[in-house]
Formats: structure tokens, sequence, C-alpha cells
């Protein structure tokens, strides 16, 4: 219920108290409702004004007339101006200042029509240029505000039914000015236990102060506070101390009068003595307006009273409102004139300077009220003429935001807002004579003052009927009076008042008074009540509206405007003045919100950090005492500790010094790990830089040939310490050694780091394969080529270390391949590689014979160079390769190997072995050797390689034998016996144009995620429909509700975002019904919906929740800041709230309340669910994401406000919530039963295998997710993993690999080293299962598995579910008759687990249904020796061990690098042409997901069958 219908039901309800209290007397309600039983609503509160006229809009409906009229200012610029002598010209028939005041009193007390319309219409008014007070700078560009009257709203719709304004105020004479419109002020303003108003004094003399909060004239409180004014009847009672005296005057009348009824009828209630006296009071008001103050305004007396006429309309008209009731406005004086109780002059108040300031003005002096009514009785009324002082044209008050504005203005558009016609159309209508001429309107001006009647013509331009109805009312005006219009308005409209009021005082028909008491009410004066309320009979006039000769105390004044004070300046008014601080202070805290939250985060990660720091302080402490005692066990003669500096970009690495007595300086991690090692002895001389500023820790040790050691001691005494131990110790060593102090940037300047030692590597490894193949490059292609020829001297000086050397061919230092290889290169032995040898070596493998290669290999292990091998060193030369590949065949099994070779080549035991021997050993395998060269780690990028067809053939080039060398393993069997191998290096590049490449790039894209796009574009078409659809319908279509008018398009953007962020944030829900998903996996519409995309999907609608929430808040960032700059008139159309200030809107409102908690709890989500928050704080996020809940709460309770539109929220939440719940019924009713663990271990690559009774009713696909919680580390956070189980195991599986705390955790709970007892294992809760892509395998004819790393983990419960079915003959229960499995692995020993799984589809797999291949990357590349030689020793090995491989122990066929994906489709294609459609699963990291998108849409486009890829990333 609102504020309104309150006040109308308690008036309603104490109105029947009333009448059942006094059942004999008719009782008057306050609101003018009931007056005429017939009629109720005639002249009531609220009723629109009364049309005695046709309006005439520009529209006929609402738009204002007058458009075709003079502009308003200008009217009364040039017609109602004070020319210099005008002002204080006395009136001519006397009337008194107190006159013209107390026809304000009765505008206030039957009409209110200032209140405005909601929303607020404002017409600007142009100001005409060089107005001396608005437009001063004669700038051209300024305006008036007009704001439009409050009207009916069922009005305005249609010419048939215009726009009717309102009137707030009772139309009845009934002392609403001073008991108010309404009972519940009425009963806030008396005395409960008697009939007076109530008093704040004992003398009754003032009101009681408005504690209780009523409401006034939003002028008052610029310049009152609310409770320090006093309770009174009429809200605009304190516009000027004039209109506060006449009414305080009225206030004190009535007390006089309660108190003296309760006195003569002391029989009476409280109730009934305050209404006998209300009924007197108003019986006095009525006959002093209408008797005494209107015949002396016009000179024209009413007709006799005839009793009350019931079908007389008491209803204001338009035209008395808007025209007539304004005339009063000429007779104002500009200043009040005050006399003290001695009749001396006081003070004169300027009128324009005290406009609301009325109650200081009285409060000044205890006697103020009666000073004030008695110097209006002792001045005189201005002239009744056409001019109007300034205080009232120029200098009348305006809205805040315009503080100074014009009567006649605001008078003239007030009736072109009511649509009244013109001038000559009104007269007409009120049965007047129509003007012909300007100078027929007043013909006493026109010879008086013609000037101005040719303005009035020039102005108008000669046409009459561009006449305002009011400017040419008043211009009728003689000094006698209103003219004929005036006249004649006042004259029908007060008739009406006094004929259709039921409860007129000479009606003594209602019995309300007896003749006696008619008679007495005619004999009550103005004066009388003046001397009631406590002014001496001899200070005031009889006659209180005119001013004699003989006036009391003798004063009779007139004021000119020119002798009194200056008015205030014309100002607007800062509405945001005082709200800038808490302005900034709440955005900018809701802006810090955000970075709260991700504090929070970054707190709570470091004190898990920190846990777990704590947790391992104990091992670091133990591998102390470890590093302790090797320090105890090693050759160093000492070790000291520092920081190695490895550039300005690069962290700082703790290191340890060993100065050993093998004269080497050996550099350490602090973990044991060698990192580097220095032969100091070698050495002909060092040299040592130090520090001679700002750090003096700071070393560094100067190497040739290699790159220097810079490092940071923990203080300069152990600097020192080292560089006198050091000295000493190359002393001993006859190595020649220089100290230099530099300072510290030059130190780090010329400091050769391990940085800048590998850029001039490049530039070596450049220059020797340009050298060693002559080629020619595009300068684009490397740019750095121009630094390589200008430092061909630098590089020629490089020489390589074995380290260097080792990395360059990815292989440990220490190990014993790169040892021999190192020394064969190392031709003078020096211990470094040089230019020319590092040349000659690549050379020979480039480009050298086959023979050549087999000789080096050959010298490599004959170490004593005696042109012989023992049958140990071939075994050895074996030996160093599988420790390459990690493989852990045994000694014996190496021998057994090399006799077999032996035997198969013809080679009988010998002890030892010549070249030709060596070559006879591997003649079989000669082909693998024809073109096999050394992989440089790093060189493919730099040099581009061209594979080339070769062209000889035989048994040398086996197609057999090239495809287990090539990438593609067996697959590439089935490439029709194509072979290629490389035969040399070219730079070669690909031409493409950056848009050819582009355009190839997109259409792929679209190929490959046609179903994500056509529904990323459906979503984001519906986010977008739905924002614009708000965005119009506030932009256009309530264009006139007000709301863009107030926060421009401000509204519009933040409903809009508002519809987006209703539907995003409910369709969130749907996102996570994984339950449902999972089941439309298995229909139809899986071909159609990418169910296996839910997750990403989900994030994507998260971000776009987001995005649309950051433009609702922002949003309304702005939208604050406009609503605080505007008036809190203009507030209205916002019915649901109250406005008081800045803060309470933002904190103690509602929607502004759930709003700042929205914005937390959304900082909160999504900082948590950030994928750092996630790996860091997976509780956290957990937990916090069980916000949404709270969320929907408040999103729903902040819409209930009702602010700007009716809730939307739950008609979009309502199904996505009903869904949702159901789905998480489902998971409930299963996630919450214990499941014991039956067997865990503990794998290599922190890989943990945990086994668990599978729940009753628990059914799943192979492939397939689930989601599980460990008791001991929480039941309520889950998370996912795959099934490595098949469905027709009794138990469930899985493996899990540790990467973060959680994982960890885990795998320390169920260390099978520490659980004993399988009790002891902790309880698992199980969520699930859930589907994914993999499980789609089986609805192909052909499926390709290929896993990377820990992605093998689904394909394992594919495998074994498929040659279960196969080994039972159930394959027609699936689709797909072959399985091809790509494992790709950086080592087998990462995922030992997954090749007992193999062996176990090996042994089943019979029928040959699985194909697999496997491919080692952390090797080497196709064409590498070593890689050559390897294949040697695997193909042999397999033929020995029953087609086992030796890395491996499978019958798979092992590679060495990474899978040529696009021929491995090409030949699954080749092998199965039939098949028009090929399943691809991937799992793994994105960029072997990628690789496998490009292979599969090449093939789709290279062969007729369509390669569908499903993928999922980690």
């Amino acid at each position: 219920m609102s504020v309104s219908q309150f006040v109308i039901a308690l008036a309603v309800c104490s109105a029947c108290t009333y009448g059942n209290s006094v059942k004999d007397i008719p009782v008057q309600r306050f609101d003018g409702w009931y007056n005429n039983p017939l009629n109720p609503s005639w002249g009531g509160v609220g009723r629109p004004l009364e049309r005695n006229i046709t309006p005439t809009y520009e529209d006929e409906t609402y738009l204002p007339s007058g458009w075709d009229r003079p502009n308003p200012r200008r009217i009364s610029n040039e017609l109602f101006g004070n020319p210099a002598g005008s002002s204080g010209i006395p009136h001519k028939r006397n009337l008194t200042a107190l006159f013209a005041f107390f026809g304000q009193i009765i505008q206030h007390e039957i009409m209110d029509t200032d209140e405005l319309t909601c929303p607020v219409e404002i017409l600007d008014v142009p100001v005409p240029r060089g107005d001396p007070t608005f437009d001063p700078d004669a700038k051209g560009d300024k305006t008036m505000p007009y704001e439009r009257s409050a009207y009916e709203k069922t009005s305005g719709q249609s010419p048939n039914n215009p726009r009717r304004q309102i009137n707030w105020q009772s139309s009845f004479i009934d002392g609403s000015f001073l008991y108010g419109k309404n009972l519940v002020r009425t009963e806030f303003l008396r005395d409960p236990n008697s009939g007076k108003l109530a008093c704040e004094d004992k003398w009754g003399k003032f009101p009681l102060r408005n504690n209780v909060g009523l409401p006034y004239n939003s002028y008052t409180y610029s310049y009152n506070k609310l409770e320090e004014l006093w309770r009174l009847g009429d809200a605009d009672v304190f516009e000027n101390p004039a209109i506060l005296a006449l009414n305080m005057m009225f206030y004190r009348y009535h007390n006089t009068m309660a108190e003296e009824f309760q006195q003569r009828y002391n029989y009476l209630s409280s109730d009934e003595a305050f209404e006998k006296t209300r009924r007197w009071v108003i019986g006095v008001i009525q006959k002093i307006m209408v008797y005494d103050w209107l015949p002396k305004l016009t000179e024209k007396e009413l007709p006799p009273y005839t009793g009350y006429k019931p079908w007389v309309k008491s209803d204001i008209t338009d035209i008395f409102d808007a025209g007539a009731s304004k005339y009063i406005m000429t007779l104002m004086p500009p200043a009040i004139y005050q006399i003290d109780n001695g009749c001396q002059h006081r003070t004169t108040n300027r009128l324009c300077n005290i406009y609301w300031k009325a109650m200081d003005v009285l409060y000044r002096h205890e006697s103020g009220t009666l000073e004030i009514l008695k110097g209006l009785s002792a001045q005189y009324a201005e002239s009744s003429d056409t001019y109007i002082v300034e205080d009232y044209r120029s200098k009348f008050y305006g809205p805040l935001y315009h503080s100074k504005h014009d009567v006649v203005l605001l008078t003239i558009m007030k009736g072109r807002d009511y649509g009244l016609p013109d001038y000559n159309t009104v007269r007409v209508t009120m049965g007047l004579k129509e003007k012909i001429s300007f100078e027929d309107v007043n013909p006493w001006l026109n010879q008086t003052n013609p000037e101005l009647i040719n303005a009035f013509k020039i102005l108008h331009m000669g046409n009459m009927s561009t006449v305002d109805m009011f400017v040419g009312g008043m211009m009728e005006s003689t000094p006698d009076g209103p003219g004929e219009l005036f006249t004649h308005i006042l004259y029908d409209q007060f008739i009406r008042l006094r004929d259709g009021d039921r409860f007129w005082f000479e009606n003594t028909a209602n019995g309300l008074f007896s003749p006696e008491e008619v008679q007495r009410l005619f004999n009550t004066s103005l004066a009388d009540i003046f001397r009631t309320a406590g002014i001496d009979m001899l200070d005031v006039q009889d006659d209180v509206f005119t001013l004699t000769d003989k006036s009391p105390c003798g004063h009779r004044m007139i004021f000119n405007e020119s002798v009194l004070e200056p008015c205030d300046k014309h100002h607007g008014y800062d509405y945001f003045h005082g709200s800038e601080i808490p302005y900034i202070i709440i955005w900018t805290c809701l802006g810090l919100l955000p970075l709260l939250c991700i504090l929070a985060a970054y707190i709570l990660a470091k004190c898990k950090k920190w846990r777990h720091e704590r947790r391992v302080r104990a091992l670091k402490a133990e591998q102390e005492k470890r590093r302790n005692f090797r320090r105890s066990l090693s050759c160093s003669v000492s070790v000291h500790d520092g920081v190695e500096w490895r550039g300005p970009h690069l962290p700082g690495r703790p290191i340890e010094l060993h100065l050993t007595t093998k004269g080497c300086l050996e550099i350490f991690a602090t973990t044991g790990t060698h990192l580097r090692s220095i032969k100091i002895s070698s050495l002909s001389n060092i040299g040592v830089k130090i520090s001679s500023n700002k750090k003096r820790n700071v070393m560094a040790l100067i190497l040739p040939r290699e790159y220097d050691l810079v490092v940071e001691f923990r203080t300069e005494a152990l600097r020192s310490d080292f560089v006198s131990m050091l000295c000493q110790f190359v002393q001993n060593h006859n190595v020649d050694i220089s100290v230099i102090e530099l300072k510290l940037h030059d130190l780090y300047s010329a400091a050769t780091t391990k940085e800048k030692r590998n850029k001039m590597l490049e530039k070596f490894f450049k220059t020797v394969f340009t050298e060693a193949f002559q080629m020619d490059y595009d300068p684009n292609l490397d740019s750095g080529l121009q630094d390589v020829k200008k430092h061909s001297q630098e590089i020629l000086e490089i020489e390589l270390s074995k380290e260097e050397f080792a990395e360059a061919m990815a292989v440990k230092a220490n190990s014993d391949f790169v040892e021999h290889f190192f020394s064969l290169i190392d031709s003078d032995r020096n211990g470094y590689i040089s230019f020319r040898e590092f040349l000659n070596a690549v050379v020979l493998f480039s480009k050298g014979s086959i023979q050549d290669k087999l000789q080096t290999m050959f010298y490599m292990y004959d170490i004593d160079g005696t042109g012989f091998m023992s049958i140990k060193q071939i075994g050895q030369m074996f030996r160093s390769l599988l420790e390459l590949a990690q493989s852990d065949l045994t000694h014996g099994d190496v021998d057994l190997l090399v006799q077999s070779l032996c035997k198969q080549s013809g080679v009988g035991p010998k002890e030892q072995y010549s070249f030709d021997d060596f070559c006879q050993l591997l003649s079989p395998q000669m082909d693998k050797l024809w073109n096999a060269s050394f992989d440089w780690r790093g060189i493919p990028k730099v040099i581009p390689s061209k594979v080339k067809t070769l062209k000889k053939a035989g048994p040398l080039s086996s197609d057999t034998d090239m495809r287990r060398r090539g990438s593609s393993g067996s697959l590439s069997g089935l490439d029709g016996g194509k072979s290629s191998v490389v035969k040399k290096f070219e730079a070669v590049r690909e031409h493409y144009t950056p848009v050819k490449a582009k355009v190839k790039l997109v259409k792929h894209f679209i190929e490959n995620y046609r179903h994500h796009i056509f529904f990323i574009v459906l979503f984001y078409g519906i986010c977008v429909g739905l924002f614009a659809e708000r965005f119009y319908y506030y932009t256009v279509e309530q264009e006139n509700a007000g709301f863009r008018k107030l926060m421009s398009y401000g509204i519009s953007m933040t409903r809009g975002a508002a519809a987006s962020m209703s539907f995003t944030f409910s369709f969130l829900l749907v996102t996570m019904c994984r339950n449902t998903i999972t089941y439309l996996r298995s229909t139809p519409l899986n071909l159609f919906i990418p169910f296996d995309s839910h997750v990403s999907f989900h994030k994507v609608v998260a971000w776009t929740s987001l995005f649309f929430s950051a433009i609702h808040i922002i949003g309304y960032s702005f939208n604050f800041y406009h609503l605080a700059t505007q008036p809190t008139r203009f507030l209205c159309i916002f019915t649901s709230l109250i406005f008081r200030y800045f803060c309470f809107n933002h904190f103690c409102s509602l929607c502004g309340f759930t709003g700042v908690l929205l914005v937390l709890i959304l900082c909160i989500l999504y900082v948590f669910a950030t994928q750092t928050a996630r790996r860091h704080i997976f509780s956290m996020f957990w937990m916090t994401h069980k916000l949404f809940i709270v969320l929907y709460i408040l999103v729903i309770i902040h819409g209930a406000s009702v602010v700007v539109q009716k809730p939307m929220f739950f008609a979009y939440l309502t199904g996505p919530a009903i869904w949702f719940m159901v789905d998480k019924l489902i998971s409930l009713s299963r996630k919450k039963t214990e499941l014991c663990i039956i067997k865990a271990q503990n794998l290599p690559s922190d890989v943990t295998m945990i086994e668990f009774k599978r729940p009753p009713r628990f059914e799943y696909k192979s492939g397939q997710w689930v989601r599980i919680a460990c008791l001991a580390q929480g039941k309520d956070e889950y998370h996912p993993f795959t099934l490595t189980s098949a469905p027709h195991e009794d138990t469930l599986k899985l493996h899990i690999r540790a990467l973060g705390p959680w994982t960890w955790n885990l795998r320390h709970i169920v260390d099978n080293v520490n659980m004993k007892n399988t009790k002891d294992y902790p309880k698992l809760y199980l969520d699930g299962p859930y589907g994914a892509g993999q499980q789609d395998w089986y609805q192909y004819d052909v499926s390709v598995l290929v896993g990377a790393g820990i992605g093998v983990t689904p394909y394992a419960s594919i495998l074994k579910d498929f040659v279960h079915m196969a080994s039972i003959n159930m394959r027609y229960k699936v689709k797909c008759q072959k399985l091809y499995f790509i494992w790709i692995t950086g080592s087998q020993r990462h995922f030992e687990w997954l090749i007992d799984i193999l062996k176990e589809v090996e042994e089943v797999d019979t029928q040959g249904m699985v194909s697999i291949d496997i491919f080692i990357t952390q090797f080497f590349q196709n064409f590498d020796l070593r890689t050559a030689l390897l294949y040697i020793f695997e193909e042999h090995f397999q033929k020995l061990n029953g087609g086992k491989s030796v890395f491996t122990g499978l019958k798979a066929t092992t590679h060495f690098g990474r899978p040529q994906l696009n021929k491995i489709m090409a030949a699954v294609h080749k092998a199965h042409p039939q098949a028009r459609k090929v399943g691809v699963f991937s799992c793994g990291p994105p960029g072997v997901t990628k690789g496998v998108e490009r292979a599969c849409v090449d093939a789709s486009k290279a062969t007729k069958a369509m390669f569908e890829h499903h993928f999922e990333n980690f």
C-alpha cells in the first residue's frame, strides 16, 4: 500500500469516528470529499481542474499550446518589467500589503497545482540574448526551466481525452491552509487533550516542533532542518514571512476560540471541542475571503446567498488557476515592513532575500508575528497596473538547480501547459466581447501609456490570436483593479465555491450554525482576529485591507526597489555537493573488492604453502644432513656456498663450489646435482673480477672457451675467503690468476653468461652448417646471418666443451657414448672441440659414405687404437646406446644379443674383431645406416630440411625396414610401399602468404568446430537479443517514463545487461547437469550438440555472465551519479524507493544492500574459480563455489524491490533450477555412500593407483569419468578422474597423477609402505559416472586412440573393454571392428602401469583387433645415428624374444620420436577403405590434441573418409 493510500484509509476511518461522536452534526472532511453526497469527489483533493473552455493542445492531446506565441521571458521583460520609477506607487484605493499577501493565503487555501508530472517533464524556455538577470554575458545559450504540472494519468491519451491537470488541494474554503488537507496531518497538529492546536510554550504562541517529520515544500529544507520547523497545516507556509504570520495569526485565533468554547461548553470532549472550533474558524475564513477580500479586489459584490446548490461544481477552473488568481502579483510589494510594539519601525525585509526563510524572520523576536502583521497593515500595496516588482518577475525563487525565476513566465507557461487557448477565445467562451485590436484591450492604458500598447502589439506581430489569456487579462488592468476578463473569472469561481459548498457558514439547513452565530460570523473581521491573536486594538485599523490617513502608529509605507538592498544573484545548485567523498569511497571500495578477494586467496594459498613447507622442513633438514655427509666423503679441498647469477632475467640458483684434489672446481646444486666441472689445472690462466661498489659480495670467474661463472656470496667476507682460497689453489697448480675490481654494473655487463654463450653457440652452429652444406639463406629467414659474417673471427675462436657438446646432442655429459664420441672428435686432445674439428664431424656424418660412418663408430669404441674391437667393446657400444634409451636390459641380455648378431652375420666368436668384421656384423641393417646422421638439438629450427625420395633400390632400401624406421611405425606399412628418407639438408620454406595462411587456418577451425560455433553463436545471439530488446524498450518505448531522462542511456545499458545476466546466470545451471548430459550423450542429440564441451561452455557462460555483471555494475555507478545530481522530486518514478541521501541509497535500501552483497559474492566466486586458485587452494574453490545458492537468492531479493520493473529473474531461473535440482538429487542419492579402498599402490612418475569396491547398480561405459572425495581430506572436496577399469570388472580403478596438493596428499595417505592393513585406508565418496568424448569409441567401424602423458588413462579402460568383448564373442554389441592405439610418451618408465595393462591386452587379443604403437619422444629424431643403431638392436632383440620390445617388453612397435599423424591417418584409410567415418580420440596436452586435429582435417580433405575428432585436454 502506498503512503497516499494509507493516508486516505486512515482519514476515512477517523472521519467515521468523528461522525459517531457527534451524531447530530455533519462532519466536514479535511480532504473535501463527500461534501456533495451525490458527487462525493467534487471539490475533493486530487480532483482534475474543471474545464469551462476547450483546450487547444498542439497535438490536441497533451503537447503545450502556444507554440506560435511569443517568448514568455520576452513578454515578461517588455510588458511587465519595471521602468525607472514604476515601483513604489501606492494603490489607488489604498489597499494594504496585507491585502495582497492575504490573496496568497486564498491561493494556498483552494489551490495546489504545483505538483509535478511523474516522470518530470521540463520545458526549456530560451532566455533572450543579453537578459540582465539570466544572460548578463549575452551568450544567447541560456534557458529557464518550466516543470509541467501533474495530471490525471487516465487523461492525455487521445484528442477525445486531453490531459487534465490535478488540484491537490480541496477546492472548498475549509481551512486547509491551517489544518492541513488530510486527517493524518491534522492529528499531528492538534493537542489530543483539548480542542487546541498543540503548542510548544505555555502561552500558546508557537506550535510544536516538527519532530514527527511532517512533509513541507522541498525549498524549505534548503534553509531549515525538517525537525526544527513548526507543525503547521500548509506545506508551503514558510514561503515568505507574510504567509507564515497570517497562518500563525489563525493558529492563535483557533486556540483562543477553543479555550472559549471549552469554557462555555464544558461537556464537550476534546475531539468535539476541536471540531466545533474548527467549524467556527472555517466560517470566519469563508466570510473574510468572500465578503471582505474579494469585493475589495473586484469592486463588485457577490449576489446574496440563496442556499446550497448540489448541482454546482466547486472545482477550481484551469483559467482561474493559470490566469485570474495570479492577478494579485501586480499588488505585491518588494519588501515587508516590520513595526515593533512601540509603533517604531523595526526593519525592512527585502522579499527576494527571505524566500523560505520566514521562520528565521519571525523567530528573531518573540513578537515577530505581530510585528509583521502590523507592518503589513501599515504598508501600501503596489499600484494595480501591468508592472510587477523584480522580486516576483526576475528574483522569484526557482528550483534549486535554477535559483531565481520569473512568476510571469511561469504563469504564461502554466497556461500553455494547460492547453489554454488565446486571449480572445477565452473571452468569447466566457461570454465577453472579442477584442479586435490591441488598442481595444485597454483603452485607458492606450491613452496613458501608448508606448506599452505599441510594444504589446509589436511583440505579438499585430496578431491578436497569439496573445496568451494571462497576458491579455493583465493588460486589461487599470488602477481601479482587474479588467473585465479576470473580474468575470473571479466572480464565477467564488460564486461556485460558495454555492457548491454544503458546509458554507450561511447554510443554516445543515445545522452547523444558528442564525445568531451566522450574524456573529458576519460581524467578525480580520482586525478582530488580529486583536484576538494579541495585537493591541490601537495598533491596527478596523479595516486592515485599507490604509487611511488615520491609521494607527501613523505609518504609511511604500517601497521603491531602487532604495532597497539588492537581491541575491541567480545561481545554480549542485545536488551532488556533499556526496563526492561518499561516492568516491563507495565505488572505490567496490572496485577494491576483487583485489581484496585476490589478496585473501593469496593469503590462503600462502598459509597452505606454509603448512606444506612446515611438513617439508624436516625433509630439508634430513637433506642438509646428507649434504654435509656428502661433503665429508668428497675429495674437496674446500666447499663454499653461493648463488649463481645467470642473467638479469633469470632467478639466482643456490650452488656449492668444490675445490677438489683433482685440480677441478666442481659446481653442485644444493640438492647434490652436478651442474658443471671446471678443470683449473688444464687452464693456462684465469681471471677473477670482483665488485667494488653496492654489492661487494659478487665475484665473476672468467674462463677461456667457456661461459663465465658469476657468484653472489652472502657477505663480502665469504667472498674474500673464497677468492683467497682460489688464488692459493690456482697457484698450487701453476696457473696464472689475475684479480680485477669493477663496478657491479660493469661486472654484470662484461660477464659471459650461459645465455650469452648459447647465442654465440647458435652462431657457431649456423656457421658450421652453412659451410658444411653450402646453404644460401634468404635474409628474411635468418636475420642473424649478417651478424654471423660480421663476427666470423669470433666464431672461429669458439670451442665446445664436453658439457656443451652433450647438450647439443641432447644426452648426458657423463654418458659412455659422449665420452667416446667426444674423444674421437677432439683430435688435439685439449678437452675442447674447435670449429674445424666440429665441421669435419658434421661433413662426415652428413655427406660421408656408410663406410666412413661405420668406421667412425668403430674408432669411437676402439679405445686403444689397435684397429680391433673386442666382443666386450662391442657389447659396451650397445650398452651405452641402451643407457641413453633408459633400457633396463641386463649385461647378460646384451651379451646374448651380440652373440646372436655374430651368429646371424656369419662372424664366429673371436677375441678381436676387425673393421671388416664389424661391417659384416651390421650388414643386414645397412639400409638403416645409409643416411644416418647425428641430431643436433635446435638445428631443425635453424636449418629446415627437405625430404627427397631415394633413387637407389635394393636390399639396402627395404620398404619394410624403412617403415619401421618411420615415425608412423607399423601403420605406415600401409602406405603403398613408398619410402622417403633425408638425402641432404636444404634450406626451404613453404610459400604461403600471410592472408592465405590465415584463411586456411580459419577454414580448418570452422570445419572442425562447426557445432561449437553454431551453439556459441546461438548463445550469444540470445544474450545480445535480450540486451537489445531491453535497451530498445527503455530507450524508445519507455521514452516518456522518465528513466532515460534521469539516467541517460545508463538505464538502457543496465536493464539490457540485467536481462542478459538473468539468462546467463540461469543457464549456468544447465551446463552443470552432469547426469542429464551423460544421458543425452547416448542419444542421437549427441550428433548435433557437443555435449563433451559442457565444461568449457560452462566457463564461456560464466565469463559472459561476469561481463554483463560488470556492465550492470559500472552502468549503475553512472546511474547513481545521475540520480544524485537530480532534485528529489524528479525521482518520483521510483515508487518503491524513498530517497534520502547517497549512502542510504547504497547500503540501507534493500536493492542497494543486496547489490553490494552480490558484487562481493561475484568477486569471491570468480577469484577462487580461476585456474591459479584451483591449483593452489582447490578446497576454497570448492567451498566458495557453493555460494551460487546465496547468489541466486540475493538476485531474487535484489529484484523484489521493483525499483524499475517487475522482477523477471524467476522466469529465467525456474526451469533450469528445477532441472538442476533433479540432476543434483540423482548425484546425492549415490555419492554419500562410503567406499573402501581394496588396494593402493604408488607407481613411478608420481602416479597413484587406487582400487576400490564397485557400488551396487553402478553402471558405466569405458572412457567415462567419476568424481571422488577422500574423507581424510574433506568429504565435500571432489576431484574428477577417468576410470581405468573396464565395465566388466568387479572393482573400480583410478590412476591419479600427483600434480596438486590434494593428489599429493592422497599419494602420501595411501602409501603402501605405511599402510600395512587395508582397513587403514581412507574411505571414499563417489559421484558419477559422467560422460566424456572418449566413450563414443564403439560407434565407429574404425577408431584411433591417441594418448599423451597421463591422457592415456581413459584408453586403459577402453582397450580392456574392447578386448574383453572380442574374447567372449560379443563384438556385435559394438560397431567398432578395429582399434588403433597410439601412445606418445617421453619415456616408457613414466607410465609403467600402462605397460602392464597393454600386456594383458596383448595376451587376450589373439585376433589382432588392437594395433598398438608407442612413440618415445624424449629420445632422438628419425635419421639420428644413435637411433639407427637402436633400431638394429630393437629389431634383433624382438626376433630373439618372441617379438617383444627391448624397451617396453611389449609386442607393440616402439618408435623413437614424434608420430607423423597425417601419414598415420592416411594409412588407416588405406587399410580400411570401406570406412566412411573414422573416430579419432585424443587426450593429452593441447599441443598434442591440436596436432591430431590438424591431421584429421587434412585426412578428411585428402581421403573419402571423414575423420571425426573428439578430444580432451588436461
